[in-house]
Formats: C-alpha cells, sequence, structure tokens
C-alpha cells in the first residue's frame, strides 16, 4: 500500500472534506494531484482507512505554493519514502545538449516503481535516501513511464524530485515523452490501470484533468520534448522515419511543431498540415517501430544521422530481450521487461557502450 500526500509548513490547509468510501478491491491509494483554479489549489489524494479506499481533499490559496511538500509514503516500503518541494517557475526543456562523460538511459519502466528505485540505487544515480550520487552524469528516460502499472504517479514524482538534485550536482534528468506520456495528456486512456479511473470517481477529478496544463503534473509534462540530442546521441521513444530526412526541419522545430498539441493532439489532424500529421502518425517519433521490427533501410538510417550530425538513435517503445545495437550500431534499442529481475538499461561511459541489469552488473556491448 502505497500513500502520497501534501503538507504545509504553515498548517494552512482548508479542512478535508468527508472521506468517501470505494469498492473494495478497485480504488487504492495513490497522489497527492495538484490542480490550480483561480487563486485556489486543490489537492486530491487516495488513502487507506483499514481496507478501505477513501478520498483526501484540500485546498489552499496560491500564495501559499511555496510552502508545500509532496510527501510519498510506503506502507509496506517505509524506507523507500521520498518528498519533493514544488518547482519554481517551469521553463520547456532545449533540445540539444552537449556530450557528456556518463550516462544511462532507461525506457518504459511504465509505473513500476519499484524496478525504477533498484535501478537507480544498484547503478549509484541515487542512494538509498535519494540522494543525487550520479555527479555530473545525466540520466535519460526514453518515454512511457505511465500506464500499465500500479506506481505511476509515484514515478512521474520521484522524477520531478531528481531533476533538481541533480541540476544541483551539476548533472541532468531527461525526460522524453512518449507515446502513453501523450495518451495520457491528450484523453487517450485506452492502456490507464482500473485502479486510476476508480480513483478518478472517488476523488471526483476526471481522469482527464490529471495531466492537464491545470495541473502541476501536466504543466511539468508540457515542458518536456519528443526528442533531445545529447553529444552525438538521439534519444526518442519510437524513432525518426526516413521522411523526415528530406523535410527542412530540425530536432529543435521537431519539438517546437509538436508542443503545441501535446493536450489536443486530436486537432492534429483536423489542420491542413502534413508534416505535423506525420509526426503524430504511426511514423512519428512516439510510434515510430521500424527500426526493431527489421524494417528499416541502413542507407536510410544513415541520412538520418547525417541530417541530424549523430553517431546514434538510442530507441524505447518496442520491446527487445535486452538492451541490444542494431544496424551495426547505429541504433540501441533499450526497451525490456522492468518486471523481469534481468531486464536491462544502457550505460554510456567516457565513449564505451555498457549493458547494465537490476543488480547493477554491467556488460560490453
Amino acid at each position: 500500500m502505497i500513500l502520497c500526500f501534501l503538507v504545509g509548513s504553515n498548517g494552512i490547509f482548508a479542512q478535508s472534506e468527508t472521506p468517501l468510501p470505494a469498492t473494495p478491491g478497485k480504488a487504492d491509494t495513490d497522489g497527492p494531484h495538484i490542480f490550480y483554479r483561480k487563486n485556489k489549489i486543490f489537492i486530491k489524494q487516495v488513502r487507506m482507512e483499514d481496507t478501505v479506499a477513501v478520498a483526501q481533499i484540500d485546498s489552499l490559496d496560491t500564495k501559499h505554493r511555496e510552502d508545500l511538500k509532496v510527501e510519498c509514503h510506503f506502507t509496506k516500503h517505509p524506507e523507500w519514502n521520498f518528498s519533493t518541494k514544488l518547482k519554481g517557475k517551469l521553463k520547456n526543456e532545449n533540445t540539444e545538449y552537449p556530450k557528456v562523460d556518463k550516462l544511462i538511459a532507461i525506457s518504459d519502466i511504465e509505473g513500476n516503481f519499484e524496478a525504477f528505485r533498484r535501478f537507480l540505487t544498484s547503478q549509484k544515480v541515487i542512494d538509498e535516501q535519494y540522494n543525487w550520487i550520479f555527479g555530473k552524469g545525466h540520466l535519460v528516460l526514453v518515454g512511457d513511464f505511465v500506464d500499465r502499472g500500479q506506481n505511476v504517479t509515484e514515478c512521474l514524482w520521484l522524477i520531478y524530485n531528481l531533476e533538481e538534485k541533480a541540476k544541483a550536482a551539476g548533472g541532468y534528468v531527461h525526460l522524453i515523452l512518449g507515446n502513453h506520456e501523450i495518451l495520457n495528456m491528450s484523453n487517450d486512456f485506452r492502456y490507464v490501470q482500473s485502479k486510476y479511473m476508480r480513483n478518478a470517481d472517488l476523488i471526483k477529478e476526471p481522469y482527464g484533468n490529471w495531466y492537464k496544463p491545470s495541473s502541476e503534473l501536466g504543466r511539468w509534462l508540457g515542458t518536456k520534448n519528443t526528442v533531445e540530442k545529447i553529444g552525438d546521441l538521439i534519444f526518442v521513444h519510437g524513432g525518426l522515419a526516413p521522411d523526415l530526412n528530406g523535410l527542412d526541419k530540425s530536432l529543435t522545430d521537431i519539438n517546437a511543431m509538436m508542443r503545441p498539441f501535446y493536450f489536443i493532439k486530436e486537432d492534429v489532424f483536423r489542420i491542413n498540415d502534413e508534416v505535423l500529421q506525420f509526426l503524430y502518425d504511426a511514423n512519428g517519433p512516439l510510434w515510430y517501430r521500424d527500426y526493431v521490427l527489421a524494417k528499416a533501410v541502413e542507407s536510410d538510417i544513415d541520412d538520418t544521422l547525417r541530417k541530424f550530425n549523430a553517431k546514434r538513435i538510442v530507441i524505447g517503445h518496442t520491446l527487445v530481450n535486452a538492451v541490444r545495437m542494431i544496424y551495426g550500431g547505429r541504433v540501441i534499442a533499450i526497451d525490456t521487461r522492468h518486471n523481469d529481475p534481468y531486464s536491462t538499461a544502457l550505460l554510456v561511459e567516457e565513449g564505451k557502450f555498457f549493458r547494465i541489469d537490476q543488480n547493477g552488473k554491467r556488460g560490453a556491448m
């Protein structure tokens, strides 16, 4: 059982509403979810009273926002508890970054907090108390950290928290949006765990509001990119189809074109813009699968790398048994099953590439 809640340093919460019982076995602990409405902040979460899931809804004036702290509590694993303050001003991420000496890339965690935490601690990105111990290293999260799993909210708050800690140490956390983030942000709930839909009823907040610009997590997700480049490595959830090679569009252009439609994806297909529509369709950066399905042509990949002045493309989205290089190392596929103790991620250290696992082991690629 997991409980996340918010506390204010000045005791400024309004009185919580009377807890509402849920259907047993359906709703479960979750939150907090923070919503902004006019001059009010509403903090909504689900907690357990004995074996019954109940809603807790608090509110405060926006002028007290800086006093809020997100606290995530894990009943069965209290050693996993963590907290974070809300960020100040949010701004869109850059598309390109200089080469770094060390980075770890992992994708498709899909709400599996236990596996995510185990990876980060075993590879000494964080310690047991969630302190950043990766120095100037970069952690690259290549999409799909939501859906399917039971701890989506906790995964997102942990990433949110680690971003500031990494920056303070000279490192960086990159969250690249995948198709599942965009699905949730744009009201496509086909892969959402039933727990969250039941929770939405319980806290009287439609799930469609959870990741919108009126929520803290939605505002934050809206600042993220669909593709980034670090040194000579491109990171994108699905891939870069050859259709992009002949277009006069940079990676920065791709992000700039896609961002206005994160929350209203359906509007893309009402606009008479074939490039924009392509970016969101089955061959766009979020969904493209031809690399792993062995349908891509090496010369097309070479053209892509040449166009964007890169050496390799790192992708998630399409499952592989273990992190591996394909197309002569031009592409590195990193989507593995993280509920499997032998799942893997990518480590790049001083120009060398390693496959790493949840036990802290590494192997050359």
